[in-house]
């Protein structure tokens, strides 16, 4: 298992090794990559969302990258998880639910009782295993998903 040594806030220097760590987690589903191709513009992460200090990244030894999350802010006490993505080598190594955590964490901070989350059904096992309830379909560019939202504070996270 690999370890993280940190979970910090990502710094405007690293935004092209997050975007290509972005590519190479996306590139996973062989069935996602004809439309990825056809839509580079979705891929990467924004210079914004990073100097918002809405990326988080997982750090292991030596500084390496092992993973990100963007969180958006929403009306209401809802945030919105945009962005999990994992270095594929690492997947299923808990990194994933250690950005899960820490984004609830930070969102309870901010006063956001609810998150939630946009998700193919292919990945909806890990998130409702980091504690996601299923809610209504929803249409993306790629075609279905659907939001899913976890509770934050008590109860949740």
């Amino acid at each position: 298992m690999t370890e993280i040594t940190q979970i910090r806030t990502a710094t405007a220097a690293e935004r092209e090794a997050l975007s290509e760590l972005h590519r190479r987690s996306s590139y996973v589903w062989e069935g996602d990559r004809a439309d990825l191709d056809a839509h580079p513009d979705a891929l990467g992460v924004a210079a914004e969302a990073i100097a918002a200090g809405r990326v988080r990244v997982a750090v292991g030894t030596g500084g390496a990258l092992l993973g990100f999350s963007v969180v958006a802010d929403g009306p209401d006490g809802v945030c919105e998880l945009d962005d999990l993505f994992v270095e594929p080598r690492l997947m299923r190594q808990g990194i994933g639910r250690a950005l899960v955590e820490d984004a609830a964490a930070r969102a309870v901070r901010a006063g956001s009782a609810v998150m939630t989350v946009v998700a193919h059904p292919r990945n909806f096992a890990f998130y409702e295993s980091v504690g996601f309830v299923r809610g209504e379909p929803v249409a993306t560019r790629f075609g279905p998903a659907v939001k899913l939202r976890r509770r934050l504070g008590r109860g949740g996270a």
